[in-house]
């Protein structure tokens, strides 16, 4: 079924992240297992998600850690985010379970499960290429493999194909395998409107120079390239966090 996102909510709790806990809170209970069809995923985006702000493309995947029984989130780059509200919608609850592998596809303002029996088994790489092939090449795929499949506690949720974007937090994939949700894949050709299109060209090229100059270790190195900076600021994803 098709939800609105009230206002409210949206401004109470901003982003993917702060949604997700919102929502969380909402649809499940303290005691509700990981791995049951009573936790729900979610996959949502921020406000900006689909915008021309640079580096808002992101999405959020939450639900509950099947590594440790309490909030998890995981997040990725690339397309699927920005897909995804270009195809009319904020995000997806994923709740049950699918009696057969299936896979979602989403495209502007539509949704429909589609079986994935002859999907199942295969890698990311493969799994996004057969998807692209049966809905549009111009999608993204969001997807597990054999460990989401199997439950395997730290499996991730990977977008991009072969470009490898990683939701890798938190066994997030575990919880996928576990809906017997294969894929989701959106492809949207609308846009996201902006109340003062003006004002956000003048603060995109004031900041762009900036952003340029400070994420040209992560062009160089990629996420490797941000560890002294995280480091600095006591984000260094050692001693959980």
């Amino acid at each position: 079924e098709v939800a609105e996102l009230s206002e409210d909510l949206a401004r109470g709790y901003i982003g993917g992240s702060g949604l997700g806990a919102a929502l969380l809170f909402a649809e499940s209970k303290a005691d509700t297992p990981p791995l049951s069809p009573d936790n729900p995923l979610l996959f949502l985006t921020g406000p900006l998600t689909g915008t021309r702000v640079l580096a808002s493309g992101r999405y959020a995947v939450v639900t509950r850690s099947p590594l440790t029984g309490i909030w998890a989130e995981a997040d990725a780059g690339g397309q699927f985010g920005s897909q995804l509200k270009w195809a009319g919608f904020d995000g997806v609850i994923f709740t049950g379970k699918a009696p057969e592998p299936v896979y979602l596809y989403i495209t502007n303002g539509r949704a429909e499960l589609r079986p994935a029996q002859g999907i199942w088994g295969q890698d990311t790489y493969v799994t996004d290429e057969l998807i692209r092939a049966e809905t549009t090449a111009g999608a993204s795929v969001a997807c597990i493999g054999p460990a989401g499949e199997k439950g395997v506690l730290f499996a991730a949720i990977m977008s991009e194909g072969r470009h490898s974007r990683a939701a890798g937090r938190a066994g997030v994939g575990a919880v996928m395998g576990s809906k017997n949700l294969k894929a989701v894949a959106v492809h949207g050709t609308g846009s996201v409107s902006v109340a003062r299109p003006d004002k956000l060209e003048q603060s995109l090229r004031a900041l762009a120079p900036t952003l340029v100059k400070n994420s040209r270790a992560r062009s160089q190195y990629g996420t490797a390239g941000g560890l002294m900076g995280a480091e600095t600021i006591g984000d260094f994803p050692i001693k959980n966090w």
